[in-house]
């Protein structure tokens, strides 16, 4: 998980994209293992938490919120953002040879695309195939 970070402050975006990957299979491992320990369950549980909140809800954000702004010429965050999900073409031959824009572009959409993940089961992040998972290993005397 330090490698998300890590390849997100150096806007490292093919790195970040296979760190994503890595993370999601392991997580899908995890939960698809008949003999999964409680640890385990807990590394699953604290894969999911990361992927689906603390990554793309803080650091990612933080990211872009940082680095939108130096962008020239000037753009809000809300614009960029608002330019790159509706492909408003305007906003876009403004920025097409600037390649700090595309590279946040990318950087937004590989985010995008991590928070809109839905896996075979039909659910975000595969959360109700987690939480069946989950309440198979936990301890009766957890609280």
């Amino acid at each position: 998980m330090q490698r998300l970070i890590k390849y997100t402050y150096l806007l490292d975006n093919n790195r970040l994209a296979a760190e994503i990957e890595k993370w999601w299979r392991l997580y899908q491992r995890l939960i698809a293992d008949k003999s999964c320990s409680w640890a385990q369950a807990n590394e699953a549980r604290a894969i999911l938490y990361f992927l689906g909140y603390i990554f793309p809800e803080i650091v990612a954000c933080g990211s872009l919120a940082r680095r939108v702004p130096l962008l020239r010429p000037k753009i809000s965050l809300d614009d960029f953002l608002s330019a790159v999900d509706s492909r408003e073409q305007k906003i876009l031959r403004l920025y097409e040879h600037n390649q700090k824009f595309k590279q946040l572009e990318r950087f937004y959409l590989l985010v995008k695309a991590l928070k809109n993940r839905v896996a075979a089961d039909g659910s975000y992040l595969a959360e109700e195939t987690f939480n069946k998972f989950y309440a198979r290993r936990k301890p009766k005397n957890y609280f």
